[in-house]
């Protein structure tokens, strides 16, 4: 009988332990909560043959008890259970804090009273003590409770409680002994544990996500300029971090105050009552004395939907949360958030609400100051800017763009122009403008010494004028009333010591340019002259190398008299097949020099080859189908020809693959390849050969139409056709 004792004693020991086991591997396997607590409870149900266990978890944010998983009897329970007795409630004078809240408030306003079951728990959470139930209790409070008998135990760790399980028997008429109530603390604690570190872990996060975006404020705060524009962007953050109604930014001057409204609606006066005796009351304590003059103003915040006017914020202000704005030991103002929510806010929106208001404080402190230096970094950025852009690119229509929007950007103004010395050295040409309409730009031809751009140019010197409608120096005036112009500014763009152009800043409304922007954006003219400079020396070497191309077409035409200009024409619809399908500019001057240079591998091939009447030989034939490989060899031995090189090899090879000197297929070979391929072969038809006349063009757009999918490529063809049509070209 000891043994069998012996044994069954060990035997429950095994599976408490092998219990134990299950839990901490769950706690460890990183499974979610409800998961998590529903292992525990079936463990302790296991455990103690209990009816039911079911965990309530507290909510920090309400400080109630929330049904969070259940194990057992399918049955109603209590979902939620207010526990008020403990409620953090901020009231001192210092923090500012919160409309009073009465302590029993979740009781109030029409909520029926709590059952017995509920009072059961918040009793046990309010002691934070084990509590061992049995229905023969005679407490009036409890004799409603379902249970036979049942245990209730806090989930308690170092610092705080973080909700109950009930332990409960509702047929089951065992009562449940010390040892049970012991065993199931061991499981509680385990459960304790694991939240509380799920929930240091949420509040982790949550605090890296409140600091980042707070980071993230702070940085924004440098971009903005106005106060108002701080106090939008400082609510517009604030409520991503803490949920509210309303938000109040009162600012001290002197015996002024101003007060920013902020919200998503129009205010009602008199929703707003108690809240206002709240800030007068602040205010007069941080100044110290009673304010003058108050001045109010509405900031509307941006909502998922349209402001819609007819929609009033009327209700009532439940609580609120006021801290003072402080930069160096000097109260500047104070900040306010409200809601219409009893007990909105707690001790962690305070610390939050507390970061964000020295932020803005410091913020507003620091505008004026960084209103000066965020327009001189505005002004080293665009200097910078264009220096960037000088490097970026060289086409010279993309340059002059560039100096007119930086230009702008500069100057904060709306209107531009940039005029360029024309070749004849007598009119100023308008090359880039924005803002400026058409008929503007087209009907004020300005001539070297003329009006203000004119002696602008002609005196070398830069010209500010407050308003060009009243100034006897304006060419055209009417113009300029027509088009609202005012203030003009016009700086000349010097190169080697002699203007090139002059760039123009006009705008709306008359302004007298300070001496720092005159010099700001003659600077800037230095600089754009190089740009120009080196666009146009850019846009030469193109042409050289054009001419360099041009002579080498030459060559080989030289060779065949036939084939005179065959390769500029086979270049000029290349060009306009490639321009049709969009194509990049890169890859259309690509596709123009291999177009000129398509045949340079005939200067390999025999006069006597070339010039032949009769019909080639097979050998002949072979030689001359080798003139692809020739040029392709020239080609990547030249460093400026390498890229045309793939075209010239390919440009024989047929769509079904048959072609030379490779036999590629579809879309393996080029496309550059395939628009000279089509390009090439309409030429060759419609143009006399040693041995044969040139083809009607009815002939050749037919015999094309035939080659399309097997020497030509469909689409390319179709494309070229369509262009011959639109110009008028398919006679």
């Amino acid at each position: 009988m000891a043994n069998e004792k012996q044994i069954n004693a060990t035997a429950r020991t095994f599976k408490r332990l092998s219990r134990l086991s299950d839990v901490s591997m769950a706690l460890s396997s990183g499974m979610k909560l409800p998961e998590l607590l529903k292992t525990v409870g079936t463990s302790i149900q296991d455990a103690i043959k209990a009816d039911e266990v079911y965990f309530l978890l507290l909510d920090k944010e309400t400080y109630e008890l929330k049904a969070t998983a259940t194990i057992g009897t399918r049955r109603k329970r209590p979902a939620i259970i207010p526990c008020t007795d403990r409620r953090t409630v901020l009231s001192s004078e210092e923090e500012f804090g919160f409309a009073p809240c009465p302590a029993d408030v979740s009781l109030k306003n029409g909520s029926p009273s709590l059952d017995a079951e509920s009072v059961l728990m918040q009793s046990a959470f309010a002691s934070r003590q084990r509590l061992l139930y049995t229905g023969e209790m005679n407490d009036p409070l409890f004799k409603n409770a379902p249970f036979k008998s049942a245990m209730i135990i806090p989930l308690t760790t170092n610092t705080r409680c973080v909700g109950l399980v009930s332990v409960g028997n509702l047929k089951n008429s065992k009562s449940f002994t010390v040892n049970d109530l012991e065993e199931a603390t061991v499981f509680a604690n385990l459960a304790a544990i694991a939240i509380e570190h799920m929930n240091l872990l949420e509040e982790r996060e949550s605090r890296i996500r409140e600091m980042e975006k707070l980071n993230v404020l702070a940085k924004r705060f440098s971009s903005v300029q106005t106060l108002e524009g701080l106090i939008g962007l400082s609510f517009e953050y604030l409520s991503q971090l803490i949920q509210h109604d309303l938000g109040v930014v009162c600012m001290f001057k002197e015996d002024e105050e101003t007060r920013y409204f902020v919200s998503r609606l129009p205010l009602s006066p008199t929703s707003l009552d108690n809240l206002s005796t709240h800030i007068n009351e602040i205010s007069q304590k941080i100044r110290g004395r009673e304010s003058r003059l108050v001045r109010c103003q509405q900031l509307f915040l941006p909502g998922q939907k349209a402001l819609n006017m007819e929609s009033v914020f009327r209700r009532k202000i439940q609580s609120f949360l006021t801290v003072p704005l402080t930069v160096q030991g000097k109260n500047i103002g104070l900040v306010n958030i409200s809601s219409t929510r009893m007990r909105a806010f707690n001790r962690e929106h305070l610390r939050t609400f507390t970061t964000l208001s020295n932020l803005l404080a410091t913020a507003i402190e620091n505008v004026k100051i960084r209103l000066y230096l965020e327009r001189r970094i505005d002004e080293i950025s665009v200097l910078f800017e264009i220096s960037q852009s000088i490097s970026s690119t060289l086409v010279l229509d993309e340059v002059l763009d560039s100096i007119v929007n930086f230009s702008m950007e500069m100057m904060n103004a709306l209107r531009c122009e940039l005029r360029l010395l024309d070749p004849t050295g007598e009119l100023l040409e308008v090359r880039a403008s924005r803002g400026l309409s058409k008929s503007f730009l087209a009907s004020t031809a300005i001539r070297v010494g003329e009006g203000l751009i004119g002696s602008c140019f002609s005196q070398r010197l830069p010209i500010s004028v407050v308003d060009a409608r009243k100034d006897p120096r304006t060419k055209y005036t009417s113009m300029v009333k027509r088009e609202k112009l005012a203030g003009l500014l016009a700086v000349p763009i010097m190169q080697r010591g002699r203007p090139i152009g002059v760039i123009t800043i006009y705008t709306s409304k008359p302004r007298d340019f300070s001496q720092d922007e005159i010099d700001l954006l003659s600077t800037f003219a230095s600089q754009a002259s190089i740009a120009i400079e080196n666009a146009r020396l850019y846009a030469s070497m193109k042409e050289q190398y054009l001419s360099m191309v041009m002579a080498l077409a030459a060559a080989i035409e030289a060779k065949d008299s036939y084939t005179h200009g065959h390769s500029t024409k086979v270049m000029e619809y290349a060009v306009k097949i490639a321009v049709d399908m969009d194509l990049s500019e890169d890859e259309i001057e690509t596709i123009r020099y291999a177009g000129l240079l398509h045949d340079i591998g005939k200067i390999g091939v025999k006069d006597v080859i070339l010039s032949k009447k009769e019909l080639l030989t097979p050998e002949e034939i072979d030689e001359l189908h080798r003139h692809p490989e020739y040029g392709a060899n020239i080609m990547e031995r030249v460093e400026l020809l390498k890229d045309i090189a793939p075209l010239t090899l390919y440009h024989h090879e047929k769509y079904d693959g048959t072609g030379y000197p490779l036999g590629l297929k579809g879309k393996h070979i080029p496309l550059g390849a395939r628009i000279l391929a089509v390009a090439d072969t309409y030429d060759a038809m419609i143009a006399d050969r040693p041995y044969r006349q040139a083809f009607p063009f009815d002939y050749v757009k037919r015999e094309m139409k035939k080659a399309a999918g097997t020497q030509l490529d469909p689409e390319i063809v179709k494309i070229f056709f369509e262009i011959l049509k639109r110009e008028g070209l398919d006679k």
